[in-house]
């Protein structure tokens, strides 16, 4: 993209389309768009994506000028789809309908592309807080407050590029939230958009095959606060868990797709201990034959009596199972209660 594409426009308007998938989100939806409406560089369009939603959200979007798109329930890579798909212009920035971004996040990422034109995918930092409806103690104590977004330095100031990104990065460094990123359109379109037949992991996985064909560009200031709240997707942790089990089975299968390493970035043994944790949330829950797949895999990875016997467990049927766990439990009771205590 060069520099007269962005001036053929309004001289503070850069050639983005915000796609917003929306569902049941009308607690939030306004703050959202307002936040991009706020931007010091101007989108050319936002595009909301009511996917199905059954409260007020369409009507709100609608007020605040955005462009809604309304489906039956799909689910949000579909949602997003059909807004790539939609949209007119040659960036995508992706927005979840409960986060919000800095004022000078498109100046700063605009900026950035300018710099760099062939970069493929381009992301900022964030900041999680927790909504003030949110009922989870746990959650509060894991995250913070949201923090004031940054000064308006110098947007060219922190920045990383990488032609090739290092092995290191796609395990840790990669974004995981999408409300970080602007992406070229055409890129998006080539590697085929997002998979909608993933449910956790899918920004992720679709962010993995962009990298295996284009540059990374990072914008290294926190420009989005992230929302954790009580309806968050990403709390279904053992199916979000199971999910990311079977993603490192499929860059193992189809490496081709992926940028090289990206397999091995994640499927090593940092990680295989929490495969054993993932088998005994899932056993907890009856997911028996979920449960033996993954043990299955970290079984033929490395050999661990411990998982060798949660194996075996997943042969029991689900009642069987908890009455089990229920008599191992008491017994730790009586253990405790029965115990010696020191003189």
């Amino acid at each position: 993209m060069s520099k007269s594409a962005y001036q053929s426009l309004d001289e503070r308007t850069a050639p983005v389309s915000v796609i917003i998938p929306a569902y049941n989100c009308e607690r939030f939806i306004r703050e959202a768009i307002e936040s991009v409406q706020s931007q010091t560089v101007a989108v050319a369009e936002i595009v909301v994506v009511d996917d199905g939603s059954s409260d007020r959200t369409y009507e709100i979007a609608t007020d605040l000028g955005a462009r809604v798109i309304r489906q039956s329930n799909r689910g949000v890579s579909a949602a997003r789809n059909v807004g790539i798909r939609a949209a007119t212009q040659p960036w995508i920035a992706l927005l979840d309908a409960d986060d919000v971004w800095d004022p000078h996040k498109i100046e700063f990422q605009w900026a950035a592309i300018e710099q760099y034109p062939e970069s493929g995918l381009v992301y900022c930092y964030l900041t999680p807080f927790v909504d003030s409806s949110c009922n989870d103690s746990s959650l509060r104590e894991s995250f913070s407050k949201p923090t004031e977004f940054v000064e308006s330095t110098a947007p060219e100031e922190g920045l990383s590029y990488y032609q090739r990104v290092p092995e290191h990065f796609l395990a840790t460094e990669v974004a995981y939230c999408p409300s970080t990123a602007t992406i070229r359109r055409d890129a998006l379109l080539a590697v085929g958009l997002f998979d909608e037949a993933l449910h956790f992991y899918e920004d992720y996985e679709c962010f993995l095959r962009i990298l295996a064909n284009y540059p990374l560009l990072i914008v290294e200031k926190p420009l989005v606060q992230h929302r954790i709240h009580d309806r968050n997707v990403s709390h279904n942790r053992s199916e979000s868990n199971l999910i990311f089990v079977k993603l490192i089975d499929r860059l193992n299968q189809y490496p081709e797709k992926y940028p090289p390493g990206a397999a091995r970035a994640l499927d090593n043994s940092t990680y295989w201990p929490f495969f054993l944790t993932i088998a005994r949330s899932l056993l907890e829950e009856g997911r028996m034959r979920s449960a033996r797949f993954v043990l299955s895999r970290y079984l033929k990875r490395t050999y661990s009596s411990r998982a060798l016997f949660l194996w075996c467990l997943t042969l029991l049927g689900p009642n069987a199972f908890k009455s089990l766990l229920a008599l191992k439990r008491s017994m730790e009771k009586t253990w405790t209660r029965t115990k010696p205590t020191k003189a």
